[in-house]
């Protein structure tokens, strides 16, 4: 966004005057469309900035006059007084050669940053009248710096700050202006002139030369094609443009008979820009006879260039016929470009951006993220896109490495990331900002399913012997169907499908994992689920479902506790083995299967899990069913070979919306018994110990403690308080408090939590309905 702050400090700065009241000259030049016309506006920043934004909102890059003048024109003439020196830090080595001048002598007063690695440095001046003393020291400085040759004009306008960079509208930069060493001092030219006394500038004083100049030309035709292949026009602004143009006109112009054959080529790199305009181009190359540029300009703004140049190999000259005097050697041309299809043994920055397309760096892991969704390590990433060599910085530097062209060239790098999202509502690959301003980018990709149309009666059949209650199968087709439609649609439940073994649950998993895609759908060992806690849950990420098998939580209640969390929130902890646990997105949904009613407990206030009891409980029951081997035999071979499309095509075409299925777990015809083969030992033992009027057990009061003691005491596994807690909540004994003093009975040392059927119970009943008072 827009800062008027920074805008307010820039004038300022540059005009030693209040903001309020400097009057300046604005400039509104469109950053996209440079055949627009600019608009030219003198006033103060008070009076002038809404009209700045709303130029700013069409597209338009907000400048000033650097010098002051005199408000009828903008020609030299116009020129009142010099206010200031500048260098533009526009090249490849930016940000060393800014750092450089920050800490020169005479000290810069303030810098202006107009996009990344893009800097101004301004030095204010004692005030003088003097154009072509000014031009002089603006060439030394540049030259000293390796600054933009064009800013040697006192008529120069330079980017605002505090307003947006639009040259690339899709991704505004806002320039930002701050102090530097000199702030607050003025500088006299002449301390400009004894500092720089040193710099030669005899090369380079903006002579022109006529075209065709020897030493501007470039070696072949085809090399000033491959210099603009190398060069996208959209990355260009118009200065940068029209001294491309002009380097090009120069650099070819010796190497044609008829000027148009040059033109053409020029023309072909031009229709690349994505607004280009033929009478525009027209006009900027009739403009051009004479340059300061040519091919050097080129090889400075395509370093690629100087690459290819030094490591080619001339070719082969022809022998001289027997008997045919020796002929003194001849210069051997230049050979020929390559094409640029990353076929060649060295990739430029741009065709690494081929080579590399859809890869990106992931901090918190300090690996890269390949297209087919696998991060790499440098060794991976090296032995799968390695076999080249890539061209890194703007000298020309080469190296075999792909880890280190991806992250560390100075020229183009792949898109760097703070971490991975998983949003399957999201584009695939696409960086998305978090509330923190970090960038993560998004892995799903969405997966084709094999579907075809076909009869699936066999996989409904086979369903309905399992679950003859209609209403049962009803709703675990609705959640089969919905994560099959929408995937990614997180459901905060999750279905157990119960039965005996051998009877073919296999056939659900196997659909399901087709429909899901396999690489997003995981099967965790629920035995190592259960007696780890799921500490090291890492296999969630990025996981459309989870299928438990043989899942048996047995007396590890509060292993539940753990499950609900990622079976009901969109966001969870995720740890690896050696690596710290982050949030991240978790949008899989569960199933559980067991052979074992009493796998997973619940109770009736329970909202995770809906419990589905096959009807076959047994051999007998399957033989009853007709569900011997030859009924098996003939399901799966269906199954794997196009049933599992077919049924696909059926879920994927079922009459369900999305969100249409319950936010809780729905009952079922087995929730009632699901309730009482939930009560696991504990609960049971609880149960007994009420029965027989045990003491801590009576009154309608159960003693956490006594619960604690009674498991001691027939050798069954410690519960945490917590977890004797929630058991006995869900058994309705309701929390009262703890007991108004320790008895000797239970634990001398400490008072006990007190539960009671009543929730108007008194604990200072306690101890009299126990007998220990």
């Amino acid at each position: 966004m827009q800062d008027y702050s920074q805008a307010f400090a820039h004038i300022t700065a540059l005009t030693g005057q209040d903001a309020n009241t400097a009057f300046v000259n604005f400039r509104c030049i469109h950053d996209v469309d440079k055949g627009v016309p600019a608009h030219s506006y003198d006033g103060t920043l008070p009076q002038l900035w809404q009209s700045l934004l709303d130029y700013q909102s069409r597209g338009y890059g907000v400048f000033i006059n650097i010098n002051e003048l005199d408000g009828n024109g903008r020609e030299l003439a116009n020129v009142q007084r010099i206010r200031t020196h500048v260098v533009d830090f526009d090249n490849l080595s930016a940000l060393q050669n800014f750092e450089r001048a920050a800490t020169w002598y005479p000290a810069p007063s303030f810098a202006v940053q107009t996009s990344p690695n893009k800097f101004h440095a301004y030095w204010i001046s004692t005030p003088y009248r003097d154009n072509d003393r000014y031009t002089l020291i603006q060439r030394k400085l540049r030259q000293l710096f390796d600054g933009d040759k064009s800013v040697i004009d006192p008529t120069r306008v330079l980017r605002l700050a505090g307003t947006l960079h639009l040259k690339k509208p899709s991704a505004p930069h806002t320039v930002r202006c701050w102090s530097l060493p000199g702030f607050g001092y003025v500088t006299p030219p002449e301390a400009l002139e004894a500092a720089l006394a040193g710099v030669n500038v005899l090369d380079s004083v903006g002579v022109r030369q006529d075209l065709g100049t020897a030493n501007l030309a470039a070696p072949s035709l085809d090399w000033i094609r491959f210099a603009l292949k190398l060069l996208d026009p959209n990355d260009l602004d118009y200065p940068e443009w029209l001294s491309t143009t002009a380097a090009v006109k120069q650099a070819g112009w010796s190497l044609v008979t008829h000027e148009q054959e040059l033109f053409d080529l020029w023309s072909e790199w031009c229709a690349r820009y994505g607004k280009n305009d033929h009478a525009t181009n027209l006009k900027a190359w009739n403009s051009i006879r004479q340059t300061e540029v040519g091919w050097p300009s080129l090889q400075r703004r395509v370093p690629s260039l100087i690459a290819y140049q030094t490591l080619a190999t001339p070719p082969s000259q022809p022998q001289s016929a027997p008997g045919t005097p020796q002929q003194p050697p001849a210069a051997p041309p230049m050979p020929a470009p390559p094409e640029l299809d990353c076929s060649g043994e060295m990739l430029t920055h741009m065709e690494q951006q081929t080579w590399f397309k859809g890869c990106v760096f992931v901090g918190r892991f300090g690996q890269i993220l390949t297209p087919a969704g696998r991060l790499m390590n440098a060794t991976q990433f090296n032995g799968h896109y390695g076999g080249k060599k890539f061209i890194i910085d703007g000298t020309g530097k080469v190296t075999n490495e792909a880890w280190q062209a991806a992250t560390r060239s100075t020229l183009w790098t792949v898109p760097k990331v703070d971490h991975i999202r998983f949003l399957p509502s999201r584009g695939h690959m696409e960086i998305i900002t978090d509330a923190l301003d970090r960038q993560g980018v998004n892995t799903y990709k969405p997966i084709k399913v094999e579907a075809r149309p076909g009869d699936p009666s066999p996989f409904l059949n086979h369903l309905a012997a399992m679950l003859p209650v209609e209403a049962d199968r009803r709703i675990l087709l609705d959640f089969i169907a919905h994560n099959a439609r929408y995937p990614g649609h997180k459901i905060p439940w999750s279905p157990l499908v119960q039965s005996a073994e051998g009877v073919g649950k296999g056939v659900l998993k196997r659909v399901i994992k087709h429909v899901m895609g396999g690489p997003y759908v995981h099967f965790p060992n629920a035995k190592e689920m259960v007696e780890s806690g799921s500490k090291f849950n890492a296999w969630m990420r990025a996981k459309l479902f989870i299928l438990v098998d043989e899942i048996k939580v047995d007396e590890r209640r509060d292993m539940i506790e753990v499950l609900k969390p990622m079976i009901s929130e969109e966001e969870i902890e995720i740890q690896g083995k050696f690596v710290d646990q982050d949030k991240e997105d978790n949008y899989s949904n569960w199933a559980f299967f067991s052979n074992f009613k009493d796998a997973i407990p619940v109770n009736r206030n329970g909202r995770r899990f809906a419990i589905f009891y096959s009807a076959i409980q047994s051999v007998d029951d399957l033989l009853a069913r007709g569900m011997d081997q030859r009924y098996f035999d003939a399901l799966y071979p269906w199954l794997d070979n196009g049933g599992k499309e077919i049924v696909a095509h059926y879920l994927l075409n079922y009459p369900i919306e999305r969100g249409a299925i319950p936010m809780r777990a729905p009952e079922t015809s087995s929730s009632v018994a699901a309730i009482r083969y939930s009560r696991g030992p504990v609960e049971q033992m609880i149960l007994d110990a009420v029965d027989d009027q045990l003491p801590g057990f009576r009154g309608g009061w159960v003693s956490a403690t006594a619960v604690a003691n009674r498991l001691k005491a027939t050798g069954a596994r410690a519960v945490s308080p917590k977890t004797i807690g929630a058991i006995l909540e869900a058994l309705q004994f309701h929390e009262i408090g703890r007991s108004t003093r320790a008895y000797f009975q239970e634990d001398a040392g400490n008072r006990s939590q007190l539960f009671n059927v009543d929730r108007a119970a008194n604990v200072a009943d306690f101890g009299r309905w126990q007998g220990y008072e």
